[in-house]
């Protein structure tokens, strides 16, 4: 007996993925629940575990593009039945197992009209002046009907939804045989009453143009060189170039940056063991705190009005070798530094993992690019799309103090200036009030558990609990000239 097991649905707007990595050869044994093979979407690569044991036949290979619900490989529970199948012959059971089976649509379906994309949604489809899209029940036959290059699968599974909507609009559903896995979305896609999902072309026919404000597309051209070697861009690569020229579409962009010297805050985090040494989480702590001040800067800009989200959810950057992702850190401004250094290393040993899912890269109302660590003291990071600033944090090691660059770039349709260098001196100056300055050589500084005001004696924790992410201990040096405490209150004379 053979089961075959299909290309799941990673993400609601990919109706294809690539395939990235096999971890398995044909002919071997694989037991279920073993990872398989890598797929990239347009938003993440996701390692895919085998729903079946049995011994494995792959139905692509690295490099190929496979439409969602397509074979992706079957399993033989005899190694002679995959022989046999390879000559030919063979009984076969398509596996739809509980992960795919509520997500894995028909492939792209021919729609009609044009449609706009916001972010990566489609939005109402565009209709000629005076038409309107009108109820199923109200439309002619002619308009209802299914054209039969959109049947390509083997099976025909409604959702229940899709069986309600059916019904109540007195659909023939024999229209949709040979569709897959039909939901509500499919019936209206395939009926012509919302847009199609289409997946951009290859790298080697790609050039980008801009439809609007927000709404890249691309379109086939001839190569230059086609003589030179090329290569297939991948789909995560592909909505960073939609998403990115999309941000910079239409933007009067400018940059403005402040820089300091770290080393003393460095000094700070080591001498109390804190944050591992990592300034990375500082730097969100106090930015998503400051952001509360100037909603200005999670907002953007579209169609002669600002949009403000009201929400401070920081997009992480992050290249870690295996492409660009921007997972993100949702109400950061509520989390402390510590939440914020666990998030931050979560999502970076997700990303070497591929288990970010494609609802933690979502949802970003500002974003930072850090290259710190890679000694560039100064770049300009690209504006994302729907976002109207992104923060560069530079820095190089090899320079005495340690000088680090913090660069607003932002769209000047949204904010000024005169509130840009406002924003980045306060967070400067936020930053520089953990340097320690004159401490005497030979004091061992307490370690952060044992910190305590010394005016009221209240201990960092109690503190926490107390005023929440409103506390603040101060370091400071006594009359004695020795290292002591002092917390927010008892400093504010209160």
């Amino acid at each position: 007996m053979k089961t075959e097991m299909l290309v799941p649905r990673l993400n609601t707007n990919d109706d294809e993925v690539d395939v990235v990595h096999w971890y398995v050869e044909d002919k071997e044994f694989v037991e279920k629940g073993k990872e398989i093979v890598d797929l990239e979407s347009s938003k993440a690569v996701v390692s895919v575990e085998s729903e079946a044991s049995g011994y494995i036949l792959k139905h692509s290979q690295v490099g190929d593009s496979q439409k969602v619900g397509a074979p992706l490989a079957t399993f033989y529970s005899e190694l002679s039945e995959l022989e046999k199948a390879l000559s030919g012959g063979g009984d076969t059971q398509t596996l739809a197992s509980p992960s795919t089976e509520t997500q894995v649509a028909a492939t792209a379906i021919s729609g009609v009209g044009p449609a706009q994309m916001v972010g990566n949604d489609f939005s109402t489809p565009v209709t000629a002046p005076g038409s309107r899209l009108q109820p199923v029940g109200q439309q002619q036959p002619a308009e209802l009907e299914v054209k039969e290059n959109q049947k390509s699968f083997d099976f025909t599974r409604f959702s229940p939804a899709a069986k309600k909507y059916i019904e109540r609009n007195n659909i023939d559903s024999n229209r949709f045989q040979g569709m897959g896995l039909v939901s509500v979305e499919v019936v209206e896609r395939a009926l012509g009453l919302k847009p199609s999902i289409t997946t951009p072309v290859s790298s080697s026919q790609l050039s980008t143009q801009t439809v609007g404000l927000n709404t890249p597309v691309f379109e086939q051209s001839t190569p230059t060189n086609p003589a030179l070697r090329s290569e297939k861009l991948g789909k995560a690569k592909q909505l960073e170039i939609s998403l990115l020229t999309a941000g910079q579409a239409g933007n009067i962009n400018s940059s403005l940056t402040v820089q300091f010297n770290s080393a003393g805050i460095r000094q700070t985090l080591e001498e109390l063991g804190s944050l591992n040494g990592q300034i990375l989480p500082l730097i969100l702590f106090e930015l998503s705190r400051l952001l509360e001040e100037f909603p200005v800067f999670t907002a953007y800009y579209e169609g002669g009005q600002i949009y403000y989200y009201d929400q401070v959810n920081i997009g992480l950057a992050m290249d870690l070798g295996k492409g660009l992702k921007v997972p993100v850190v949702h109400n950061a401004n509520l989390l402390s530094p510590a939440e914020l250094l666990e998030a931050v290393t979560d999502y970076a040993t997700r990303y070497l993992e591929n288990r970010l899912s494609v609802e933690e890269l979502l949802g970003g109302t500002i974003t930072i690019s850090d290259l710190s660590n890679e000694n560039i003291l100064h770049f300009q990071p690209l504006i994302n799309q729907n976002q109207s600033v992104i923060l560069g944090i530079g820095g190089d090691s090899s320079l005495d103090g340690y000088p680090m660059s913090l660069t607003l770039v932002f769209d000047h349709r949204v904010s000024a200036g005169r509130e840009v260098a406002q924003f980045l001196n306060n967070l400067k100056q936020r930053l520089l009030s953990y340097e320690l300055t004159n401490l005497p050589a030979t004091e061992s500084v307490a370690k952060t558990k044992n910190v305590q005001c010394s005016k009221c004696l209240i201990d960092l924790n109690s503190l926490y609990q107390n005023f929440g992410r409103d506390a603040l201990m101060q370091v400071h040096i006594d009359e004695q000239g020795n290292t002591a405490y002092i917390c927010h209150v008892c400093a504010a004379g209160l």
